[in-house]
């Protein structure tokens, strides 16, 4: 087997000159070679793309049939998380977000407290979000590698991406952790409607999105102070979460549907418990409105969850999702053909999300080529960590300086947009210098107890490329060879 590579200039120290062309890799040409037989092959692809990259004994496993694999996890079986349920033991009952920053930071009239005690809280309230997101965020890697469905993780990983929250707005943790366990895990085998409907209601979407204080103008509470129409998470729900920026609807759309949302906000519950959802009618606007040409009547919270049952259905939604989908597991550019396949599904069986994946699994795009697909930092982590077992040896602050070495940590998506699932945006010359130095932290932690070349059999070895393993069995040290396998093109991609 022999891989073409569209060869580009690298900056930086990489550790053997073939690393200059780790990510450009542009097709694989199989020629039936030593190295190649067709069930690893689909066996590799059933564990790297549709899973979270293969450790010993995964091919042996899979390759009888791949597909079977793939559908023996869609399991309800492996939704629960409890592992990661609820706020860390340690982090006390103060809460970690944006609301005690602020009451620490800006001190009520009248509070004499001086600036040193005041400063001395607020850098004690950020060390307890700290120890909490490295807490939950140790224990959500440990939990996603733990599970016996990697296929089921990829998909949770890719639906809590899809209706993205994140720790850049200050959130308490306890509530971001709750969100992937509460909105997105239990409907993953379900309908799309029941997980818009989870989302949108839960309290970490609320609050990252701006609506908490969303007031009608007309409402009880309209234009009281620091009150006003906050069209955020209406604008969020139709261009990211259902119908996409090209599905059709227009700012007029937007401006009903925050007036449809209004009162859609959050308890912070007297028993030190965390937040839940709350429907404050004195903020919600009265009288009916017009969204995507239809009438809501006034209806209190009804109106907005009439509204996205109404929009999980709508056919632009069918083929937003459908095409996010293809593109996660075929292509930057899906072909055209699976999307439509995918989005008849979608539409035919009104969001029900198992056909789905059972039509993807069936699809013929999804098995020809074998990487067409860059993986992302995250991806590279979860792979090197399948492969190792590096977090069975370490604690949990080292399990999150993993991630920060790889330049993606949990629960940090830059917008409500979610991590990028195009390979051009993970691509700058700093983030491939990052993704080789990551290479090389990972091989000098692991080199001591493991072979480099049963590593990359166990790993890459149905699609290894002749450059690779030659590159992996001459190297100087176990580690270099190491480091040459977790940069190489076949590792990097999915």
């Amino acid at each position: 087997m022999e891989a073409m590579y569209a060869i580009a200039p690298f900056p930086g120290d990489c550790p053997a000159p073939f690393l200059a062309c780790t990510i450009y890799v542009s097709e694989y040409v199989s020629d039936q070679g030593d190295y190649v037989m067709a069930d690893t092959r689909q066996a590799f692809i059933a564990a790297t793309r549709f899973g979270l990259g293969a450790k010993q004994g995964d091919f042996d496993v899979i390759s009888g049939n791949p597909k079977d694999w793939l559908t023996g996890q869609l399991d309800p079986k492996y939704i629960p998380w409890a592992a990661i349920k609820g706020p860390p033991e340690d982090a006390g009952q103060e809460q970690s977000g944006e609301p005690c920053v602020m009451a620490c930071a800006s001190p009520a009239a009248g509070d004499d407290q001086p600036d040193e005690a005041r400063t001395e809280r607020l850098k004690e309230i950020l060390a307890q979000s700290n120890r909490a997101y490295t807490k939950l965020a140790a224990a959500r890697t440990r939990a996603i590698l733990s599970s016996g469905a990697p296929f089921f993780e990829r998909l949770a990983r890719f639906w809590a991406n899809h209706f993205t929250v994140s720790v850049t707005r200050r959130q308490d943790m306890d509530v971001l952790s709750a969100f992937e366990c509460d909105a997105i895990r239990p409907h993953v085998l379900g309908n799309f409607r029941d997980m818009l409907q989870a989302s949108t209601h839960h309290p970490a979407m609320t609050s990252y999105l701006d609506n908490l204080l969303s007031t009608g103008p007309r409402s009880q509470m309209g234009g009281a102070a620091g009150m006003g129409l906050n069209e955020n998470l209406a604008r969020e729900i139709l261009e990211l979460h259902t119908l996409g920026v090209q599905g059709g609807y227009t700012q007029k759309d937007v401006t009903e549907f925050a007036k449809i949302l209004t009162g859609w906000t959050v308890r912070t519950q007297d028993t030190g418990e965390g937040q839940e959802f709350l429907f404050a009618a004195s903020q919600h606007e009265p009288g009916s409105k017009t969204l995507l040409g239809e009438v809501y009547a006034e209806g209190g919270v009804k109106e907005a969850e009439s509204a996205l049952d109404r929009l999980a259905q709508h056919p632009s939604t069918a083929k937003f999702v459908a095409t996010k989908l293809a593109r996660h597991f075929i292509a930057d550019d899906p072909p055209a053909s699976a999307v439509k396949k995918l989005e008849s599904v979608f539409h035919d069986g009104k969001g029900e999300l198992l056909p789905l994946y059972h039509a993807l699994i069936a699809l013929d795009e999804a098995w020809k080529e074998p990487s067409p697909k860059l993986k992302t930092p995250e991806d590279v982590v979860f792979s090197v960590l399948r492969a190792t077992d590096i977090v069975g040896s370490v604690g949990d602050s080292k399990v999150v300086d993993i991630f920060k070495r790889a330049g993606q940590m949990p629960w940090s998506a830059p917008s409500p947009a979610g991590w990028s699932d195009r390979a051009a945006d993970w691509m700058g010359a700093e983030a491939l210098l990052q993704r080789i130095e990551f290479a090389k932290f990972a091989a000098e932690t692991v080199h001591a107890r493991l072979d480099p070349v049963q590593l990359m059999e166990d790993t890459v070895g149905p699609v290894v490329s002749a450059t690779t393993r030659d590159a992996v069995t001459r190297a100087g040290s176990a580690q270099e060879g190491i480091t040459l396998l977790f940069a190489s093109p076949e590792f990097q991609r999915r």
